[in-house]
């Protein structure tokens, strides 16, 4: 194909939707082939290209000149036939291998040729398959079932198949070619099985668009809105204003603005419906401002409390109960110096300090009111005991009232007092029983917030209690949060709010102003109950315009109307050129009859091949001969297929069957070409055909693969050694040589003659009908052929005068001697056969021959 037009195409690709261009790329490079996974990819590329959704996956171009450099876009070949079961009456222990390019089947009638075609029509999905029997002369069922061997791109696999998977996708491309098919070729209206590569490529590409499109529309349709209806009276608020005209172009911003709703707006409804259903407002608003009063009285006493017990005040606290202990342990100690050595302990103690300042004041008020304390002049007695007070007794108790007016222990009372003057400005903290009734009249009828202001005094109480032990800050528990507090100041704020609404109520207007907002708070609740609903709403209605996006990336039609302006300049002049080729080259020339366009038909172009100059309705088959009928056919075939770039096995069956010697020998030379560039495998049960086709492989230098086929015991169909008559005569008498006289000399050797004279026997026989072989193939050039018409003498017949007496003599004995082991013989003078020396050695005789003969004929 020209390239500019492949040019033309990449540069018409690259102006394509990107997801198109990666699917064109892929099925470029995957042989005009793609897998469920690249569906799924391409499906992937075609729903973000639509900015449906995000994917890391990168967009793939064709890269230039991908199209004009395009290999074969299937490189196909069968490698053996295994397992046949229940088919007609196949019954084979060993698989049917097809080795080398060009592999021939042969066998005889009733070997099970014509089952194993009929088996490969059904598995390739061939145009007319027939019915594949079981064996029918079994009474039991058998499973109908095979596998088959086949390598392509170089990956080689087994497939197992039954009749009910129909054909097989690996075989689809095998061209299989029998008197059926020859029928289909030249009585009816065929539909072209070849397109060139790039038509393909688009029927490819379009079959693509049409698997992504249904999937993305499949996922479209599974896509539904839900059915929010509002109440009747919210018909004209903002909110359902708003709501009525949602679409995908509704934003979140403007979803979270109409939908929001929180602790706030309920608490503004609550309080509107309660505002509005109040029939004394005034009343109303002053109970409210009550309420609110006493909230702020109660915030008050608990942060009271709470700064009474803040982290400086409890220094305070801590500090001067650590001066006071500091003082009155030094004053102690110093009493215990003086007090120490009197009769009785306990002096300077607590107790005796008090029972001192009450000896204090009875002598100053009563006993001697006019004198100091303690009274010690002559005559003087105790106060205490009302004894007369000796001079010991005087010195005593002065030195009594000396220690109590000494600075340290006066600076201990004053520490103290101090520290007493402290604690009592800790406020007192209400108990659980007083709490509740402030909860109570505060309106606080939640079980949750009562407990929590329990909790923030219990908090406090615990604080103050660890205080009157502890000896430095981090000993106490730490004061509660203030959130009571902030939770009291809001809602003093919000009962505020309540008593201005109220008081507001009192005029008219504000009445139905109220109404109005009830219902716009309201409408907007029901959005905000329905938020989940309208989010997902408003995200499928995105979804759905994307979905659409993405399957308009999936329309065909610029594809059809491409591939049809191509198919026009390519399919039917292309197609019946190779026709008018083909036929010619069977040898068809003469032949009067053309390859015509019958119709175009969804992209879909039949021909027909019928008779020139022919004005009547006659079909084609009722004037060709049988012989012209199965060329022509054979034209149209090989014209079917063989333009198509794809690398896949062709299979004849008995190709040659009603052919003169002409066609006969185009037809061999035809197959033998074809086996060049691809794998061919012919069935035929004529020996002439097989030797025919093995020397043109020959002369082009192609290696046969022979199998034969027979009919054993247990079934037809077992492939087997191909027959000596059957083999080059080289390598059949390297096989004798190599193998079976080995296994003939182990039998001797081993078990004796009886056994081994039933091998020798055979040796001897397959080895007299190799010495005729090299006679006709070897010795006369292959001037002279059995199974051939002509004298074959160019560029052969010089061989023969290379020929000597020798020659001519060493044959002659060796027919002569092994012609001897064919007829039966005297009993009275039997001849033994060869021992196998005796038979290695005239092996290796014509063997050593052939090699010199070789020589001899070069120079």
């Amino acid at each position: 194909m020209d390239q500019q037009l492949y040019t033309d195409i990449e540069k018409w690709l690259a102006q394509r939707h990107h997801w198109l261009q990666d699917a064109a790329s892929r099925l470029i490079k995957n042989n005009n082939t793609l897998s469920n996974t690249d569906i799924q990819e391409l499906i992937e590329l075609c729903k973000t290209e639509a900015n449906l959704i995000d994917s890391e996956m990168k967009f793939k171009s064709i890269e230039p000149k991908s199209l004009s450099i395009k290999d074969s876009s299937t490189n196909l070949r069968m490698d053996s036939i295994n397992y046949v079961k229940g088919i007609s009456a196949l019954g084979p222990r060993n698989p049917l291998s097809f080795k080398g390019s060009l592999s021939i089947v042969y066998g005889q009638n009733g070997s099970g040729k014509s089952s194993y075609v009929r088996l490969l029509k059904h598995m390739s999905g061939a145009k007319k398959t027939g019915t594949l029997l079981g064996n029918v002369y079994q009474q039991s069922k058998q499973l109908q079932e095979c596998s088959v061997k086949i390598t392509s791109n170089e990956n080689t696999s087994d497939v197992r198949w039954t009749p009910e998977m129909g054909a097989l996708s690996e075989l689809r491309v095998l061209q299989l070619y029998d008197t059926d098919c020859a029928n289909v070729y030249v009585n009816e209206e065929n539909e072209v099985a070849y397109e060139p590569w790039i038509l393909q490529f688009f029927s490819q590409l379009t079959n693509v668009c049409i698997k992504v499109g249904q999937a993305i529309k499949r996922e479209m349709e599974s896509i539904s809105l839900a059915k929010l209806s509002p109440p009747v009276e919210f018909s004209k608020t903002i909110s359902i204003l708003w709501f009525s005209k949602i679409s995908d172009s509704t934003s979140k911003k403007e979803i979270e603005a109409h939908c929001s709703w929180g602790e706030a707006d309920e608490h503004e409804l609550n309080n509107k419906r309660k505002q509005i259903a109040e029939t004394d407002p005034i009343e109303k608003m002053k109970q409210y401002r009550k309420t609110a009063k006493s909230i702020i009285d109660f915030h008050k006493l608990l942060s009271d409390i709470k700064t009474s017990l803040s982290d400086v005040a409890c220094t305070r606290i801590i500090n001067a109960k650590a001066d006071f202990v500091n003082i009155k342990k030094a004053a102690d100690e110093d009493a215990k110096k003086i007090f120490e050595g009197l009769p009785l302990d306990g002096v300077g103690t607590e107790s005796w300090k008090i029972l001192w300042e009450q000896a204090r004041s009875f002598s100053e008020q009563h006993a001697y009111p006019s004198e100091p304390f303690p009274y010690t002049s002559t005559g003087a007695n105790c106060v205490l005991c009302h004894q007369p007070l000796l001079s010991e007794a005087k010195s005593r108790l002065n030195s009594f009232e000396s220690y109590i007016k000494e600075s340290l222990s006066e600076q201990a009372k004053v520490a103290e007092e101090h520290l007493n003057k402290l604690l009592g400005e800790i406020k007192e903290i209400p108990s659980d029983a007083h709490i509740e009734l402030y909860c109570n009249s505060l309106g606080i009828t939640s079980e949750v917030e009562k407990k929590n202001v329990i909790d923030f005094c219990a908090r406090l109480q615990s604080r103050r209690d660890c205080l009157k032990n502890t000896t430095s800050l981090d000993q106490l528990p730490p004061l509660p949060t203030e959130d009571i507090l902030f939770a009291l100041t809001e809602a003093a704020v919000g009962k505020e709010e309540e008593a201005s609404g109220f008081a507001e109520l009192a005029v008219s207007e504000k009445r139905d102003e109220t109404k109005n907002k009830i219902i716009e708070l309201e409408a907007r609740k029901w959005l905000h109950q329905n938020k989940t609903v309208i989010t997902q709403n408003v995200d499928n209605l995105k979804c759905i315009v994307k979905y659409k996006d993405a399957l308009s990336l999936t329309a065909t039609q610029t594809l059809s109307t491409k591939k049809s302006s191509l198919s026009d300049v390519l399919i039917t002049s292309e197609y019946i050129k190779r026709f008018q080729k083909e036929l010619r080259e069977l040898g068809g020339s003469r032949i009067s009859v053309n390859l015509v366009k019958t119709k175009a038909q969804k992209g879909h172009i039949y021909h027909q091949i019928q008779l020139k100059n022919c004005h009547s309705t006659v079909r084609t088959s009722e004037v060709l001969s049988e012989g012209e009928f199965r060329i022509v056919s054979l034209a149209g075939f090989l014209a079917d297929v063989e333009g198509s770039s794809d690398n896949t096995p062709f299979i004849f069956d008995d190709p040659i069957s009603s052919l003169d010697q002409l066609f006969e020998e185009a037809t061999i030379r035809r197959i033998a070409r074809l086996s060049l560039s691809r794998q061919v495998i012919v069935f035929t049960h004529r020996l002439s055909f097989l030797t025919l086709l093995e020397e043109a492989a020959n002369d082009l230098g192609i290696d046969c693969d022979v199998t034969w086929l027979r009919s054993e015991s247990w079934g037809t169909g077992e492939p087997g050694e191909t027959p000596v008559f059957a083999k080059r005569p080289d390598k059949a008498l390297n096989l004798l040589l190599n193998d079976r006289l080995s296994r003939a000399r182990k039998v001797l050797q081993e078990k004796g003659r009886i056994e081994y004279d039933l091998l020798a026997k055979g040796i001897c026989s397959d080895f007299r009908i190799l010495i005729e072989r090299f006679i006709e193939n070897d010795l006369l050039a292959d001037v002279v052929h059995r199974f051939r018409r002509s004298v074959n003498t160019m560029g052969k017949i010089h061989k023969l005068a290379h020929i000597t007496v020798d020659d001519c003599k060493m044959f002659e004995e060796l027919m002569t001697k092994y012609s001897t082991y064919e007829h039966s013989q005297s009993y009275e003078t039997p001849i033994m056969l060869p021992e196998p020396d005796e038979l290695k050695e005239d092996m290796e005789t014509i063997k050593c021959w052939l090699g010199e003969f070789k020589k001899r004929s070069i120079t």
